[in-house]
């Protein structure tokens, strides 16, 4: 077990070290804080999308993909809704905290300009790389994410440490 650790943890230095390297290199800025847009911040363009890729969400799911409280989420939304680009549908009569988000056709229109966006900047990434490695990529990282959802939840470090050092 000592053995996986010791491995883990050179992994992790190397894909710390890469994800430093990309960043470097701007490949984690968002494209959508680049959108000039006349009535949309772009956290706003950030709901939009995300509601443009998951289909509608539950407010909780939103902020939680957002990284965003409830209060801050509930004003976004707020304009959003004023704006004619989203609609708020509550729950069951039983459970009606249980809100859903969906876009408008106003709001799918936006979210398709979002999205274009956030495509083009995918394109602009994966273009240095050459057909097969693209696919190679994809294929890893396509694995990943498999991975990710069978895996447990971590458990959470102890006080006062981080998760890489808790192990």
């Amino acid at each position: 077990m000592a053995e996986l650790a010791s491995e883990v943890r050179v992994v992790v230095a190397r894909l710390r070290n890469l994800f430093v390297d990309m960043a470097r290199q701007g490949a984690f800025s968002n494209p959508l804080d680049e959108i000039p847009h006349a009535e949309l911040e772009p956290r706003q363009l950030q709901a939009l999308w995300w509601l443009h890729a998951e289909g509608f969400l539950t407010v909780n799911a939103l902020a939680e993909r957002m990284g965003l409280a409830m209060p801050p989420m509930t004003r976004l939304l707020d304009r959003l809704e004023e704006l004619g680009l989203v609609a708020r549908h509550r729950g069951t009569r039983a459970d009606k905290r249980h809100v859903m988000v969906r876009l408008t056709e106003k709001g799918r229109v936006a979210g398709d300009e979002a999205d274009a966006v956030v495509q083009e900047r995918l394109a602009g990434l994966l273009l240095p790389l050459e057909g097969e490695h693209r696919s190679e990529l994809l294929d890893s990282l396509e694995r990943w994410v498999e991975a990710l959802a069978r895996a447990p939840e971590p458990a959470p470090a102890p006080a006062g440490r981080d998760r890489l050092t808790a192990a």
